[in-house]
């Protein structure tokens, strides 16, 4: 198994008041676990990784590279695949905040991604947030890069047997994500292995600039758009085997500006659940604020979980569920003479880390009770202030 580890000195790095000229790109054989958790994580900056995913059985694979120019492998996706229904979001429909959404028999998509030359309707459709990986446990078309294996919310889900938050992405050109912010305000990273994106990437607050007079932020942007706004912004164009890490907080846009396949996962860990956790007391505090004409029903907190959960996509149940199981898992483990805690793709944590993970968990707790943000949940207030007990009572081993 491979470990990743951090250096003793877990100090939380400040983020860098003033954004670089552009985003760095960094050869993968040029870039430790530790160097990308002190320069990349903590601070929140965003990075291109380059060479990341040459021996993936889908780079080799699902990608035609015998002919000029490469093509995806049709014929061998049907071979190795099912024709099961797939998410796909129709690029020239918009609902809402998002394009609208549909399901396709897997091959019908394959088919019309290389049969159909009406361009219009071929650029039309995106094989999208589709589980790929945990449809098909068995199938090891990629490994977690080891940079991003630190991974509390893909960990639990995976070893919950829940839905995760893996995904496979399979646009023609001229497909596109509109404007937004990952889930959670969680990172995210997604490793190109065919084609080409174009990014526009907007550090937190650069987006308040778009806001309307409805204070609502835009469907889409452009380049011309953003200038005109004022915004600092950053464009990448990312090609094939090059990973991009979205930070907390970074709104973007991401457009095929040719035929495109990506691996994404969003995903958050040590170094930004306090991120998480105060997205999500925001979003409560909206949802009260909505409905506070309502007060005075019965099960009012009850049924604000109710709606934060179908609006933020988790609710503080959750939060803490996840929380309390890394947790759980790591101080398993302190006291045993090989401290290593397995992640998902056979990674393990090595001692430091793993002290990293326990004391910004101890933190996090500690904070939440001494603040009173759980003292409308009583039970939750328990199992928080139970697990807080633990870690003390293990402070030794820290």
């Amino acid at each position: 198994m491979e470990k990743i580890e951090i250096s003793s000195d877990t100090t939380v790095a400040a983020t860098p008041s003033v954004l670089p000229a552009k985003i760095e790109r960094v050869q993968l054989s040029h870039l430790s676990y530790d160097q990308f958790f002190r320069n990349f994580m903590q601070p929140n900056r965003a990075v291109v990784v380059e060479g990341i995913a040459n021996d993936w059985e889908c780079f080799r694979r699902w990608i035609d590279r015998s002919v000029v120019p490469p093509k995806l492998n049709v014929p061998y996706l049907k071979q190795k695949l099912a024709n099961v229904p797939v998410p796909v979001a129709d690029c020239g429909r918009q609902h809402y905040n998002s394009h609208e959404k549909l399901e396709l028999p897997l091959y019908d998509f394959l088919q019309s991604w290389e049969n159909d030359d009406t361009e219009s309707n071929r650029n039309r459709y995106y094989l999208k947030d589709w589980h790929l990986r945990s449809e098909c446990p068995g199938y090891e078309f990629y490994r977690t890069p080891s940079l991003f294996a630190s991974d509390w919310l893909n960990e639990y889900l995976v070893e919950q047997a829940a839905d995760d938050y893996r995904f496979v992405y399979i646009g023609p050109k001229g497909t596109w994500t509109a404007f937004h912010a990952d889930v959670f305000g969680s990172y995210s990273w997604s490793v190109n292995i065919f084609g080409r994106k174009r990014w526009y990437l907007l550090s937190p607050g650069e987006e308040q600039k778009l806001l309307n007079s409805l204070h609502n932020l835009p469907f889409s942007v452009t380049e011309q758009t953003l200038r005109d706004a004022g915004v600092t912004f950053f464009t990448i164009e990312q090609g094939a085997g090059e990973a991009i890490f979205v930070p907390t907080g970074w709104y973007h846009q991401v457009t095929n500006v040719e035929d495109a396949i990506s691996v994404n996962h969003n995903w958050f860990n040590g170094c930004n659940v306090a991120t998480i956790w105060s997205n999500l007391r925001g979003a409560l505090a909206d949802v009260r604020r909505e409905i506070d004409d309502c007060r005075d029903m019965d099960n009012f907190d009850e049924h604000c979980q109710v709606m934060l959960k179908a609006s933020f996509g988790m609710d503080y149940a959750d939060f803490l569920a996840i929380v309390l199981y890394v947790c759980d898992k790591r101080l398993a483990s302190l006291g045993k003479d090989v401290g290593q805690v397995k992640q998902i793709d056979g990674y393990v944590l090595g001692k430091q880390h793993i002290r990293f993970d326990v004391v910004t968990i101890r933190d996090l707790l500690h904070e939440t009770i001494e603040k009173g943000f759980l003292d409308d949940y009583p039970d939750l207030r328990k199992a928080a202030a139970s697990c807080l007990n633990k870690i003390l009572s293990t402070s030794r081993a820290l």
